[in-house]
């Protein structure tokens, strides 16, 4: 078995060691703040390698080791267990700072899973069914809730009471959270209930920056679709409303994006109709003003599936149309709400992509695949992944199977994989979670009974390290560079040249709608980088939301701009951070900036100057 330190130092002989699968007790010479352990292992009876990551914790530094691309079954609850019952309104989730995946609540108002809940742990391994006996349960029954990171902790918040009439909605809807704290000494819920600004269910929620979490939107006490959005600190435990949606809707989507800010979509009107509106929040959670304000829009549909992007940049796939079925037409194989969309009348296609760009710019993709019931996952290098359910030998859609398909951003499209998802589903109607790019657990019934699988297929992570980037080819496609990715779609403003590797960046006006090309999964502490460029033109900067403009920048927002030097013969940047202080030096030139004080990613970007080619982008870790 390989091993690799990872954290905020560069790579040496002291980050990576050897060891035999049967080694214990072995002292390892990694440095003492290694935040990460990236591994390899090869067994003399496969073939198939096995990989793991893990983070480090708060005692403790644990990772699981998984057949890389193969599903395993990590949680199968037995028939005496109180979890989960029968399946249907759940709440799932993964939290990052413990590693934890949890299942909780139920709508299965006939049994003791209306209280109960199951874990994971992605590093460790373990999984454990709460157990009502040791009244460690949720204090209140709950369907339709949802499961945030909370400090460390696990937020269980809103939902509805399952226990009432099947014929009509849920009356009592819970205005109250639950935390579950994972400690190894505790696995419980806190008997306390925290109280929340409104009830409500079927709500979105998100864990912001700051570690508090975010609830959007849902069905409320007085509206079938809520325009609510509330903000829970886990320091105070107090929770508080900062204002409305523009668009009020029930079940929408929302994702935190890689610059903070909170993308809410989908979802549906007090009359079950879906919304196409897309609007955005800041990295608090507050409102903004246009265009992030629902006044940008796509094709409205059920049940679309979205995942982030680099640089701020969104991805959509499929979704359904709200129509009835036509004559002998069965639209529960492919939706569960709505039908297929109505084919394209050009391209024939039925189900579209889009990608969302960060200044709110939308383009539609070539996608001539189906997307039934689709789930979009997180992915390295820009490349998430999109799982669906497959297609019969007659054309219908295969509910219990799944085709898996990865998006690579360079050719804009998408392009099918062998992940091998496991047995197939007996329901149809798995709920997948990221714990990580490349790397995902689910939630299904097959034919003998509910079980939690997992699967990985890459071990790249926030502390990678990359040198000569930009003349390094993708290992699987010599077309793209190999851990770089655009956030705009690319076209004639941002493409590579894979003959000569070098990324162009044409000539900008706006600095707002600026392409810029990020380095993926990585963000940095202190670091030193060199970016060559063979252009008359420097690259501009992004890190993370600090953008480094033209030197002749005259925008006095501007929070830091390259040094003045004669580039006409092209140049390199020399980058140096250290704590909250950036210096730039362009040949003799030099300035310093301040920059947030915390780990960001990195991206090279185009100019209001000119037009820009990068020939190299280099990035080492430094203590």
């Amino acid at each position: 078995m390989d091993l690799a330190a990872l954290g905020d130092f560069p790579t040496s002989n002291s980050t990576s060691e050897s060891l035999s699968l049967a080694a214990s007790d072995a002292h390892l010479r990694f440095p003492a703040n290694t935040l990460a352990l990236e591994a390899t292992a090869r067994s003399d009876n496969t073939e198939q390698p096995f990989i793991g990551y893990g983070e480090r914790g708060v005692d403790d530094l644990d990772f699981v080791l998984w057949p890389r691309g193969s599903a395993c079954d990590v949680a199968r609850p037995s028939s005496t267990d109180s979890y989960p019952g029968i399946i249907g309104g759940e709440a799932m989730g993964y939290a990052s700072s413990s590693g934890l995946v949890m299942i909780a609540g139920s709508n299965d108002g006939t049994s003791a899973a209306i209280v109960g809940a199951l874990t994971f742990n992605a590093r460790t391994g373990e999984s454990h069914v709460v157990d009502p006996k040791l009244r460690a349960v949720l204090s209140e029954p709950r369907a339709f809730a949802t499961v945030t990171d909370f400090g460390g902790k696990v937020l269980v918040a809103g939902g509805e009471n399952p226990i009432h009439d099947p014929s009509a909605p849920a009356a009592v809807l819970r205005d109250t959270a639950e935390i579950y704290d994972p400690a190894a000494n505790v696995q419980s819920f806190q008997p306390d209930l925290l109280k929340l600004a409104v009830p409500r269910t079927q709500h979105a929620a998100v864990t912001l920056e700051s570690g508090e979490t975010v609830l959007i939107g849902g069905r409320a006490a007085d509206s079938d679709a809520s325009g609510f959005v509330e903000v829970i600190s886990p320091d105070s435990l107090v929770a508080k409303l900062i204002g409305n949606l523009k668009v009020a809707r029930n079940a929408p989507r929302a994702l935190r994006l890689t610059d903070g800010r909170i993308l809410i979509a989908d979802g549906e009107d007090e009359d079950g109709h879906p919304i196409g509106a897309l609007e955005w929040r800041a990295t608090d959670a507050s409102p903004l003003t246009a265009p992030w304000d629902g006044s940008v829009e796509l094709p409205a549909r059920f049940d679309r599936a979205w995942v982030a992007l680099p640089g701020g940049a969104a991805l959509a796939v499929g979704g359904c149309e709200d129509r009835s079925p036509e004559a002998g037409e069965d639209c529960s194989q492919w939706c569960a709400r709505g039908c297929p969309p109505t084919p394209d009348p050009m391209t024939k296609q039925r189900y579209a992509a889009f990608w969302v760009a960060a200044d709110g710019s939308v383009s539609e993709l070539d996608f001539p695949f189906s997307a039934a019931r689709p789930t979009l996952l997180s992915g390295s290098d820009g490349r998430p992944w999109l799982v669906s359910a497959g297609i019969d030998e007659d054309g219908n859609a295969a509910r219990g199977n799944f085709v898996a398909y990865r998006f690579d951003p360079w050719q804009k499209s998408f392009v099918q994989t062998d992940l091998d998802l496991g047995s197939p589903a007996s329901e149809g109607n798995a709920r997948f979670v990221s714990t990580g790019p490349d790397a995902f657990v689910w939630f299904e019934q097959d034919a003998s009974g509910p079980v939690v699988q997992g699967a990985r297929w890459g071990t790249r992570s926030t502390f990678v390290t990359d040198v000569a980037l930009v003349t390094l080819r993708d290992e699987e496609d010599s077309r793209r560079p190999a851990h770089l990715a655009p956030d705009h779609v690319p076209s004639e403003s941002v493409r590579y040249d894979s003959v000569h590797g070098v990324l162009e960046l044409a000539q900008v006006s706006d600095a707002a709608s600026r392409p810029c090309v990020w380095v993926t999964d990585a963000e940095y502490a202190n670091f030193s980088a060199r970016i060559a460029f063979s252009s008359d033109t420097p690259p501009t900067l992004g890190l993370g939301v600090t953008a480094v403009s033209e030197a002749g920048d005259n925008d006095q927002t501007s929070a830091c701009r390259l040094p003045v030097a004669d580039t006409s013969a092209g140049g390199s940047l020399e980058l140096l951070r250290r704590g909250t202080r950036l210096r730039i030096n362009l040949g003799a030139a030099s300035v310093t900036c301040d920059v947030p004080d915390a780990r960001v990613p990195l991206g090279v970007c185009g100019s209001r100057a000119g037009d820009v080619a990068v020939t190299l982008l280099s990035v080492t870790r430094t203590n």
